[in-house]
């Protein structure tokens, strides 16, 4: 399609957009999936059909925390008919991707296969998860792309699901959670970054776990503290990645942290400079100081975004953090959800308001 901007005028002092139909809209974070797990058994080898049948699998555990609502789920999310929210294409193309003149949709699903203890299962199932989402998401709707997964506790496996399908055309990413238990810049995950690289791929990181994994090391006792502790986890990874010269030995890889705030980068920035000056002598791969490769590298989704009391504090943290940085999501459907005409405020306009909620995806995922 062609990317174009039509003018238009803004009439909500507090929203920057009204009309989404106004411009041309990517949204980076959908989350799109499965129903059950019988929806996955037909791309499951006989060994591992028979493995559901017999043990009752019904997939990786969700966490234990109640979140505010079911699944922390919209109550409106809910398709007819008691289906999982985010499993029924044609009612999230009606009440997501029609309603708000989505042009391209990034599909995140949260399934958590990749963290299964057993690798072989974990394998058997992110390879079923990709090929049940390319037949029945992304070949059957022009705007949709899609992340796979990869068992990444068998780097070797997971290099060969990316040889695999990672040359489809509608893949644009590898998809992790933050708090999987590991810290992905540590060179036994090396060789996938590699093959991401060598596929365009980029490596999405995104706020979670199934696991008991968090940066201060203990499962806090509170969804509010969960939800609200989603950044620490991602600095993590974002120093492991940098230092442990993942762009170094990938030079053309590209990362995204979704859902994981934002407002914190400028911060952490300063300090992994400041910190890189005196220690540089123990990482001596970083050629440049490490800011210069996350904000080469690196970019971030807007949801859930940050909302001070002055707009203008914003502002300023998206000037501080650079224009290029910021890529809209909504975070369908969850209850937390984004919407394209109340994500930002007013006093983001013009060209960063375009950057944002459309130009920076185009570019860092290459989208036509």
């Amino acid at each position: 399609m062609e990317w174009t901007v039509v003018s238009s005028t803004v009439h909500d002092p507090v929203c920057a957009l009204t009309d989404p139909a106004d411009i041309a809209l990517v949204d980076c974070d959908v989350h799109a999936g499965h129903n059950t797990i019988d929806d996955l058994v037909p791309y499951l080898p006989d060994v591992w059909q028979r493995y559901v049948r017999e043990t009752g699998y019904k997939g990786p555990p969700a966490p234990e925390y109640p979140k505010v609502k079911p699944m922390a789920m919209r109550d409106d999310a809910h398709p007819p008919g008691g289906v999982r929210p985010g499993s029924d294409r044609k009612f999230l193309t009606r009440q997501h991707l029609d309603a708000y003149h989505v042009d391209r949709a990034v599909l995140t699903p949260l399934y958590g296969a990749d963290c299964e203890p057993n690798a072989d299962l974990a394998a058997a199932m992110c390879s079923a998860y990709n090929d049940f989402m390319i037949e029945h998401w992304l070949e059957v709707d022009d705007r949709l792309f899609g992340s796979m997964f990869v068992p990444f506790t068998d780097p070797e496996a997971s290099v060969r699901e990316i040889e695999r399908i990672g040359d489809h055309p509608k893949i644009v990413q590898l998809l992790f959670f933050v708090g999987s238990g590991v810290l992905f810049g540590k060179r036994r995950f090396h060789s996938i970054w590699k093959a991401a690289e060598q596929k365009n791929l980029a490596v999405a990181m995104h706020w979670g776990s199934r696991l008991p994994a968090f940066a201060a090391g203990e499962r806090p006792s509170y969804y509010l503290e969960y939800h609200t502790n989603l950044a620490q986890t991602a600095m993590a990874q974002l120093v492991s990645l940098v230092c442990e010269g993942v762009f170094e030995t990938c030079p053309k890889l590209r990362a995204v942290m979704i859902e994981c705030g934002f407002a914190w980068l400028p911060a952490l920035m300063w300090r992994l400079d400041k910190n890189w000056r005196g220690c540089r002598i123990e990482v001596p791969w970083l050629k440049r100081p490490p800011s210069e490769y996350v904000y080469e590298h690196v970019r971030f989704t807007s949801q859930p975004i940050e909302e001070p009391d002055d707009p203008n504090h914003l502002l300023r943290i998206i000037e501080m953090a650079g224009e290029h940085m910021l890529m809209f999501a909504s975070d369908y459907p969850h209850w937390d959800f984004d919407s394209p005409t109340r994500a930002l405020p007013s006093i983001i306009k013009g060209d960063l308001r375009d950057r944002i909620m459309y130009r920076n995806a185009v570019e860092f995922y290459g989208l036509t």
